[in-house]
Formats: structure tokens, C-alpha cells, sequence
């Protein structure tokens, strides 16, 4: 009877404390969703036209493409062409101040494509809209020395905004003679 008794109180005693680990665990994880770097998080979504869109806090950034020649036509050292749009829904101006890709050796700001690379630091002001798309002598961005021929394979290519965050995109590349246009952002 007295090991019985015993058996109980510590079954009990073990309960209380998974109990007890599970509330803890439970408010952990809803106290994370509920945090503003949670609510940042970035995500991305592929268009009908394969390019892609994505968001980091309060930034959107539309219809990221790289544009490339054929496959056949490309060799490492290339310079391709980054297009996309931003859009800042936010009431403060906001700025990318770094693009970075594992496939070239840097990404540059050029204001148009015979203007010298500069830094990427491109301000967008508060609920405006900055078209960095594909056009004659309009700024873009640019993959400075490819390591390799891209093909048609996207690649992951990450967006640096001091305030609203970091995200990494899976960029398409696509054939020069496609381009993609400049998108008409809508308002979120």
C-alpha cells in the first residue's frame, strides 16, 4: 500500500511537471507569433508571368526578375541585369542598402546602363513607389561577374532594408528578349 501511495504522488507529481512544460513550451510559441520580428517575416509569390514578388515588413518588392541571353551565349564574367519594383507602404522612407548573390561576385546600382556602378543604396519614400525595371537608361541593378553561366535556373538573391529587414528571393532568369515590362504596384 505505502509503494502504491508512493507510485501515485510521483505519477502525479510527473504530471504536474509536463504540465507545467507544456504551458511554459505553449506560451513560448504564441508569445513568437506574436512578436514584431514574427510579424515581419519576409515571403515570397511567384506571378502567372514567373516572375516573382515578395515582402520584408513594410517593403514589397515586385516583379524581381533577371534578365540573361541564352544559355549557349553566356560565359562567366557576364553582367546581368536585375529589374524589379519597390513599394513602401510604411509612413517612414525606407532604404535597400545591400544586394547579395553567391552566383556573382557583387550587385550594383547603375542609374543607367552606361553610368558607372555605384553602391546599391536606394531610397524609397514614404508610400511611394521606386520602378527599378528593364527600359531605356533607367537605373536598375546589375550581377557584376557571374561565376558561372545561369542558364535559365533562378537563383537566390538576398535584399538588405536596415529598417523593415532582410529577405532572400528565388529570382527567375529570364531570356533577354522576354523583359518583363514595368508592374503597376497595387496598394496593400
Amino acid at each position: 500500500m505505502n509503494t502504491s501511495s508512493h507510485r501515485r504522488r510521483t505519477d502525479h507529481r510527473r504530471v504536474a511537471a509536463l504540465c507545467i512544460l507544456l504551458a511554459t513550451c505553449l506560451a513560448l510559441a504564441l508569445q513568437a507569433c506574436d512578436s514584431p520580428r514574427q510579424r515581419a517575416r519576409p515571403h515570397a509569390t511567384w506571378s502567372r508571368s514567373g516572375l516573382v514578388d515578395g515582402q520584408v515588413g513594410q517593403v514589397r518588392l515586385l516583379h524581381v526578375h533577371i534578365l540573361a541571353p541564352p544559355m549557349n551565349e553566356q560565359k562567366a564574367g557576364d553582367d546581368l541585369g536585375l529589374y524589379l519594383t519597390l513599394v513602401n507602404n510604411s509612413d517612414r522612407p525606407q532604404t535597400l542598402d545591400g544586394v547579395s548573390t553567391v552566383h556573382a561576385e557583387r550587385v550594383v546600382y547603375r542609374q543607367g546602363p552606361s553610368s558607372p556602378q555605384q553602391a546599391v543604396k536606394v531610397t524609397i519614400p514614404p508610400h511611394g513607389t521606386v520602378s527599378l525595371q528593364q527600359g531605356h537608361d533607367r537605373p536598375h541593378l546589375e550581377l557584376v561577374d557571374i561565376h558561372r553561366p545561369l542558364g535559365a535556373t533562378p537563383i537566390d538573391v538576398t535584399f538588405r532594408f536596415p529598417t523593415a529587414g532582410t529577405i532572400t528571393l528565388r529570382i527567375p532568369v529570364l531570356p533577354l528578349s522576354r523583359g518583363a515590362g514595368s508592374p503597376t504596384p497595387v496598394r496593400s
